[in-house]
């Protein structure tokens, strides 16, 4: 047999080595804070893709990230889910991601190797390490790609073991972890503004704080959220609905500390509180009752009870309704069967078993005795006293934000003289600024009260308190409905049966 095989050399097969024609990546950059967002380290590694990129000739045609994001879980990152869903979907597929470091692609271990196989082996697409070079082209430069996600993976875990148990104990000690909300001013060793430096944490209240205080208050006295923003607003504080209603909801107020490293626990701070526990639970019993601090009922002239009857049997409010043909009114339970009762007595009976005449005869027994009267009376002179007390510091708080505007319109008409300023901006300023002066203005007269009258305050009250069924019948449905909330303010349980109270 002929050895010479030379022949034969032509169906021999090689290993020929593709050349990616296409030079376009995508660049991937992330930071785990928003401190290091702020420190330039986005900006960093964008420097640097560019600078790699122009040395091997490639081109950047998307960039994804620019954003602090956990590494800790792949798929709560809103813009490694984009990246990846954009990849899948691409027809033309970029020849590779490129990333500064692999931990900046992903801290979890074993999870990322299973996206970085899944991107190489079934989207086509490769991975670049920046700072090496080293890419997923090469057997072993996947591998060591794989070794350096294992590798971020336990800097994670060595970070959380060493840094976890510190930030519970410097919690526990009664300080802040992050920066102080709205209405606080904040020294600590972490903190931007280098001038608040301090080896130990300090916090208390600023100045918006003690505007913010009035805000609690006012909850507390059941003003709506819509009206306390305005409120806050012409005292030069401007809140937005959510983080209001955040504000309401968060304990550091009240002087107290919350966090999840702290397992469920709430703990005492060092800081200053801005509202005592006491105003802070009340808020809490309003946003119960309702989510705006307001109780909503249907306003009927002839069905004031609406909102304050409760069934015997399900606890549910009692809704009101009207057969129109008899023009007859009537509240029932919407739950439970049968339990309805007429609004008003009917002319056939002569015992009273309408809801309002059995509510105006519950109302007779609700009289402060005689022999009380003259304690009454110097308690009520105790609460204006305190009023007016919290009241001048309310005026305070908006003689203040007065001088501020005055200020504001004095520095604009020197402005506008001297020609720093157009005519028109200079109207429009002005303007406004006398809307703002005009409506605190209002306010003061609305709140200065005059303590000569005081006599004739005492003397109504008092007898209200004697005749509050009288009250109650002559009022308008409003004017009722405010009585119902005052003596009655977790609603009225009634046995329809038995026509009680």
């Amino acid at each position: 047999m002929n050895d010479n095989l030379e022949l034969f050399q032509q169906f021999g097969k090689r290993h020929e080595a593709k050349e990616n024609k296409v030079k376009e990546v995508w660049l991937y950059t992330r930071v785990s804070t928003k401190d290091q967002k702020e420190n330039y380290s986005l900006e960093n590694q964008k420097k640097a893709a560019e600078l790699f990129a122009q040395e091997h000739g490639f081109i950047i045609t998307r960039t994804f990230g620019q954003t602090n994001e956990s590494g800790r879980n792949d798929f709560t990152r809103k813009e490694f889910i984009r990246l990846l869903t954009e990849v899948k979907k691409a027809r033309i597929k970029p020849f590779a991601i490129i990333i500064y470091k692999m931990n900046r692609f992903s801290r979890s271990g074993g999870k990322s190797i299973a996206l970085a196989t899944e991107l190489v082996d079934e989207i086509g697409v490769h991975l670049i390490e920046i700072v090496s070079e080293i890419d997923t082209t090469t057997p072993k430069g996947r591998n060591e790609l794989n070794k350096r996600l294992l590798q971020a993976e336990e800097e994670n875990i060595n970070k959380l073991e060493h840094t976890v148990p510190g930030m519970k104990s410097f919690i526990r000690a009664g300080n802040r972890l992050g920066m102080a909300p709205l209405g606080y001013t904040h020294t600590g060793k972490k903190v931007k503004d280098p001038e608040r430096f301090s080896f130990k944490q300090k916090i208390w209240v600023n100045e918006t704080g003690e505007k913010l205080r009035l805000a609690w208050q006012w909850k507390v006295e059941g003003v709506p959220d819509h009206q306390i923003i305005k409120r806050l607003e012409d005292l030069g504080v401007n809140i937005s609905k959510q983080k209001l209603s955040a504000m309401w909801r968060n304990v550091f107020y009240c002087g107290l500390i919350s966090n999840s490293l702290l397992e469920g626990d709430v703990l005492v701070g060092n800081h200053e509180p801005m509202v005592s526990r006491e105003v802070f639970l009340k808020v809490q019993e309003i946003l119960k009752t309702n989510n705006q601090g307001y109780t909503v009922v249907k306003k009927a002239e002839e069905r004031p009870l609406t909102g304050t009857l409760r069934c015997k049997y399900c606890g549910q409010k009692l809704t009101g309704y009207e057969v129109k043909a008899k023009g007859l009114h009537y509240y029932k339970c919407n739950v439970c069967k049968g339990v309805s009762i007429n609004a008003q007595t009917s002319r056939r009976f002569k015992k009273k078993t309408g809801a309002h005449e059995l509510f105006v005869e519950l109302l007779d027994s609700y009289k402060l005795d005689k022999k009380y009267l003259d304690l009454f009376e110097k308690q009520m002179k105790k609460m204006f006293y305190s009023l007016e007390n919290k009241n001048s510091s309310d005026e305070a708080v908006y003689k203040k934000r007065m001088s501020e505007l005055e200020n504001n319109k004095k520095n604009l008409e020197k402005n506008y003289a001297f020609g720093k300023i157009e005519e028109e901006k200079y109207r429009s300023f002005l303007d406004e600024i006398n809307d703002q002066i005009r409506e605190l203005m209002s306010k003061y007269d609305f709140q200065e009260e005059d303590v000569s009258n005081l006599k004739k305050y005492l003397k109504e009250t008092i007898d209200f308190t004697q005749n509050v069924s009288k009250y109650w019948v002559s009022g308008s449905v409003d004017h009722k409905q405010r009585i119902q909330k005052l003596v009655f303010p977790e609603g009225l349980v009634i046995d329809t049966e038995k026509r009680q109270f």
